[in-house]
């Protein structure tokens, strides 16, 4: 023969399909962010003493606290939407699971972080 050899195309991700998990990850993200931000907003109103959320102390001298509050919210679902967003426009292939896990749990950190901005969370024992 000739003495042409062609060298095998190696690919950095694998590329077969992981179809179950290209849709499990951004549904199990859609049901388990909400509640376990649902969770920490019980546990942060449990410490908290009914008065106006912690990021509203520099708002309160002009009344702005319920624009403040819901800036922060909007911030918080946006950026957590479209990251989940994003999650949908990943590829199926196998390779990319470990991305898709990360991107998931980064959209789930970023809307727990709402009721941590929200409260209060100092305790007092009293």
């Amino acid at each position: 023969m000739s003495g042409c050899y062609v060298l095998p195309v190696r690919r950095l991700v694998d590329r077969r399909r992981d179809l179950a998990g290209w849709l499990v990850t951004p549904l199990f993200t859609l049901v388990a962010a909400p509640v376990l931000a649902c969770f920490a907003g019980v546990l942060g109103s449990l410490g908290d003493k009914n008065g106006p959320p912690a990021l509203c102390e520099e708002a309160m001298a002009e009344n702005m606290c319920e624009e403040a509050s819901l800036g922060v919210i909007g911030g918080h679902v946006v950026i957590s939407s479209a990251m989940w967003l994003l999650l949908w426009v990943i590829p199926w292939w196998r390779g990319l699971r470990t991305v898709r896990v990360l991107l998931a749990v980064a959209a789930t950190v970023v809307l727990v972080l709402l009721p941590v901005r929200m409260f209060n969370w100092s305790f007092s024992y009293t």
